[in-house]
């Protein structure tokens, strides 16, 4: 077909690597449970349920782990820090050239 050597010898390299069982009834059954695969097309529902399962299954596990890493935050804060934190600190707001001290 072509006289590049590469394919010649990529097929000598694979050879060691291809299946050739020596049982002859494993010759009969092998392309009937090919036939069977190819034949047997799953269904849309089987299909959309093959890949909404894990998405569902993911989703769920970061949902878990979203709610107790927010509860484990509110938990671990002081509630009173955040109003000790605002209240010392003074901000300033600059609009249209004029600027607004917001303390205390």
């Amino acid at each position: 077909m072509t006289e590049d050597k590469f394919f010649e010898k990529l097929r000598e390299d694979s050879a060691p690597l291809r299946f050739q069982p020596r049982d002859s009834a494993l010759w009969t059954r092998l392309p009937v449970r090919i036939r069977e695969r190819i034949h047997h097309q799953p269904s849309v529902s089987q299909m959309l349920a093959r890949w909404y399962r894990p998405i569902t299954v993911s989703f769920v596990a970061l949902s878990i782990v979203a709610a107790l890493s927010v509860t484990w935050l509110e938990h671990t804060r002081e509630s009173s820090y955040a109003a000790e934190a605002m209240g010392s600190n003074s901000v300033e707001i600059t609009v249209d050239g004029n600027t607004f001290n917001l303390a205390e």
